[in-house]
């Protein structure tokens, strides 16, 4: 290697590749970890700037638009985050990240910064100025702001404000019409759409070719707070392929009266009188030319629709206007002129005249350090690699950086520590006449210092780590009133350590000036050495923590498990959440309420309930029930259908009569006779469903669904809970489950293990609720046909399928089948089923259905250990 790179040009090059390496490295690391994290906004987010918040849901993914909901499910707020969006806007060394809230009116109600990628002491700056973010408060998108930037922290201000700005600039969402525009609505208007693309404000309509149809634009936010008669109007308007003129208009939603609204949809010659305009015309609207009023019956509505397209494109063309170009403020000129100074006194004699370079050191320590602050670091060379250069933001910063990195590597003059860096200049105009040098092996262990610290910064930027890395030199201490404890006793050993050793901080601390001597050229003199090996090594441990990173397997955090209990039917629930919960105790009640409401109609044990009295009645009239009731008596009708009666929901009086209803239980079987004397009123057939009305054939038959109504009971709960914005949940009473997401259970009998993903499962069991009379077993389950409990080797059946009632429902009608006829039904059926069956040797083998095994397969449901009950 170091014969290769005798040549000083190529020892050069190499340099500078090393350094170009390792700003790739920790360019792509973090944009890669940027794109690790996500940009989800918590409850608790939410309820610092709404105390009534009760669910955040993202509903447009393609704008980063969190609507925040009350308790009753009414849109109070949204929120919204910078990042990704506004990533380009560096302050001082790099972007900043805040948590936007919009009130109702879509006016900012809250700012909070979330994160920087800026020096901790600018972002402390700005998080304790009491003024800044408060500037903000009120403001809405298209409104004049005047911002003060924070003193100390003008760029990181700056930066900030600008971030806001563009970020509602393209995102201001309307909380009265939250909706995404739909492909479908699209091509009302472009019948050829294909897909949909966002362009800030607009859609781009593309065709199945990708070719431009046009644009779609909403009259929301601007329409929000136009009121017609009785509330706002949004429109979804067409632009041609020039996005200038209006196509096609249609009324998409509104809060105003349904017949003015439909009235306004049928008048076509209303809608047709903007189409064939520009938007120009349509921002220049004057309403009495118009004949808006013209309209009979619904003359507010229509104005509101017109006054809301008005403003709609008024607001696209104020943004569109062009803005002042850019122009280098001051303090950038003067940074220039502090670079020209520098290379004057480097490359002229006037170095070597002691007044001229005291007063220039003055003039450094003077105004580069206590004015301006402006000092290259490991924290802004960092900042920059990750986040990109801050070129708008601070030209003359950037400007100062290419200099202390150009002049060494092209000359062998270290400018910037020697003639800009106001830190070097003041241990120079600090140093005493009487000196000390440290012995050799002493220098020459603190001179390892500073390229520790540069490889350590380098790691901190690869891995991630959260380390402030402008705590690990002295320069935020010109900004003393931000500059932490650990700066400021770094700036100030090292400026008394050089009283005595001249340079001792450059010399054994600071890892920026390692990095600039690394760069540095030795002319004709240059040559392979320790720093060339050690920027070698640390390329290559640079490389192989990237890999690491991202090959180390990760787990994503899930959200603290909440489980709820109760009892409804004779038996126990439970619903289990990994979603953010408001109040526990409420959805707690609102769950019990919702099992209650579902029992209190389809029970038939107690006696207060429609089923009971229809149970009780003697007559074969038609008798009005509850929805429920209907619904599951058809159901439960289509299950008989198909297992020849095996299933039925009149079996109840024969279940009384063994012992296993609402009455007392018994210690031995019933009589032949009283089994006889039962039978004629049990039937699946003598039971009619009309509309509205159940009728029994025999006066004595009775209904219960409790084999159907529990998991029916379920669904209840689950929907509720999708209603109310749940996503990841796990519901279960009596032992059957419905799982929103996925989730990992239990079946008993032999335990194992099942994989349920957005799916309920129902299991039916011969080994529960039985009695033993003479030495022989007498199971729940009863044959309608026989009017006996099942005496077959099946245990138990359970049943997946999308709802929890057909699923519950079809576990015991398979269960009374038994393997043998159940398990070729659930074939012809494509029902997903499994038996669990008794051999004669007293061991249990495992059976399943086809589409048993291949939802397994899917879900990857394979476990031999005995698993928990959630995962």
């Amino acid at each position: 290697m170091s014969r290769v790179l005798k040549l000083p040009l190529l020892l050069r090059l190499y340099r500078a590749g090393v350094l170009v390496v390792v700003v790739v490295l920790v360019h792509q690391q973090a944009r890669w970890r940027e794109a690790q994290r996500g940009s989800s906004v918590s409850l608790r987010q939410a309820r610092k700037f709404f105390p009534a918040a009760n669910r955040v849901q993202l509903r447009d993914a393609e704008r980063g638009l969190h609507f925040v909901t009350d308790a009753r499910g009414d849109t109070i707020g949204c929120l919204l985050t910078t990042s990704p969006q506004t990533d380009h806007i560096i302050g001082y060394s790099g972007p900043n990240n805040l948590l936007i809230a919009l009130d109702s009116r879509g006016a900012i109600a809250g700012l909070e910064l979330l994160g920087s990628g800026d020096t901790d002491e600018h972002v402390q700056k700005v998080k304790h100025d009491p003024g800044f973010l408060r500037t903000f408060i009120g403001w809405k998108p298209g409104e004049t702001l005047k911002i003060q930037g924070v003193s100390g922290a003008t760029l990181t201000s700056f930066a900030i404000a600008e971030s806001i700005q563009q970020r509602l600039a393209g995102a201001a969402p309307s909380l009265r019409f939250p909706d995404p525009v739909t492909l479908d609505e699209v091509r009302f208007l472009f019948s050829n759409a294909a897909r949909v693309v966002p362009d800030h404000s607009r859609l781009r309509v593309l065709d199945a070719s990708g070719r431009l149809l046009g644009f779609a634009v909403r009259t929301s936010p601007q329409a929000d707070n136009i009121s017609g008669y009785r509330g706002p109007t949004e429109c979804l308007a067409a632009l041609g392929p020039d996005g200038r003129t209006i196509t096609g208009l249609r009324v998409r939603g509104s809060y105003d009266t349904d017949s003015y609204v439909d009235q306004i949809r049928r008048a076509e010659p209303f809608l047709k009188r903007f189409v064939g305009r520009s938007i120009e015309e349509l921002a220049a609207l004057e309403f009495p030319k118009e004949k808006i009023e013209g309209i009979s019956g619904a003359t507010q509505t229509a104005r509101a629709v017109a006054e809301g397209l008005q403003r709609r494109f008024a607001a696209e063309l104020k943004a569109q206007a062009p803005t002042p170009g850019w122009r280098p403020r001051l303090r950038d000129w003067a940074l220039a002129g502090v670079v020209a100074g520098a290379l004057l006194m480097a490359f002229t004699t006037l170095r070597g005249h002691r007044w001229i370079r005291v007063a220039w050191q003055l003039v450094l320590v003077g105004y580069v350090g206590l004015v301006n602050h402006d000092l290259l670091s490991l924290a802004l060379f960092g900042g920059w690699a990750a986040n990109g250069l801050a070129l708008k933001a601070a030209p003359g910063l950037v400007l100062l950086a290419a200099a202390a990195l150009a002049v060494p590597w092209t000359t062998r003059r270290q400018v910037y520590c020697h003639q800009i860096c106001p830190h070097g200049a003041a241990q120079q105009l600090l140093l005493l006449r009487r000196r000390w040098t440290p012995p050799v092996k002493l220098a020459q262990a603190l001179e390892t210092i500073p390229g520790v610290l540069l490889g350590f910064a380098l790691l901190s930027l690869l891995l991630g780590w959260e380390v402030n890395l402008a705590k690990v030199e002295p320069f935020d201490a010109w900004v003393w009133s931000a500059a932490g404890v650990v700066t400021l006793v770094i700036a100030g050993v090292g400026l008394a350590a050089s009283l005595f050793i001249p340079q001792a901080y450059c010399r054994f601390g600071c890892p920026t000036g390692a990095l600039l001597n690394f760069i540095r050229s030795a002319g004709s003199a240059d040559h392979w050495g320790r720093r060339d090996w050690a920027a070698l090594g640390l390329v290559v441990a640079g490389l192989m923590s990237v890999i690491a990173v991202r090959v180390w397997p990760r787990s994503q955090p899930e959200p603290e498990l909440l489980t709820l209990r109760g009892r409804t039917m004779g038996t126990t629930w439970s619903v289990k959440i990994r979603d953010e919960i408001a109040d526990p105790t409420l959805l707690e009640q609102t769950i019990a309420g919702e099992f209650e409401w579902a029992e209190s109609l389809t029970s038939h044990w107690r006696t207060n309930t429609d089923l009971s009295e229809f149970n009780r009645s003697a007559t074969t009239n038609a008798m009005p029930v509850p929805w429920p009731v209907l619904t599951l008596a058809r159901w439960s009708a289509e299950i008989s259908r198909a297992t020849d009666g095996a299933f039925d929901v009149t079996v109840g009086p024969l279940v009384n009569l063994w012992g296993f209803g609402p009455g007392p239980r018994r210690s031995e079987p019933p009589t032949e006779d009283e089994i006889a004397a039962v039978l004629p009123a049990v039937g699946w057939q003598k039971l009619e469903v009309g509309d509205g009305m159940l009728r029994k054939q025999h006066p004595s038959l009775e209904v219960d669904l409790s084999s159907i109504a529990v998991g029916w009971a379920i669904d209840q709960v689950a929907q509720n809970l999708v209603r109310r914005g749940y996503t990841n949940f796990l519901v279960e009473a009596g032992g059957e489950l419905r799982a929103r997401n996925r989730w990992t259970i239990a079946i008993e009998h032999p335990t194992r293990s099942c994989i349920l993903t957005n799916e309920s499962i129902g299991t039916s069991g011969t080994y529960r609720r039985n009695f033993k009379s003479a030495g022989r077993q007498y199971s729940h389950l009863i044959d309608p046909h026989t009017g006996r409990p099942v005496t077959h080797n099946t245990v138990t059946v359970s049943v997946r399928h999308a709802d929890c009632a057909h699923a519950d429902a079809w576990a015991a009608a398979l269960n009374v089948i038994g393997v043998e006829a159940g398990l070729p039904l659930a074939e012809r059926l494509k029902l997903a089923a499994q038996f669990v069956v008794e051999q004669a040797d007293g061991k249990l083998e495992v059976r399943q259905s086809t589409a048993w095994k291949t939802r397994e397969a899917l879900t990857g449901a394979v476990s031999a250990e005995k698993p928990r009950r959630t995962p």
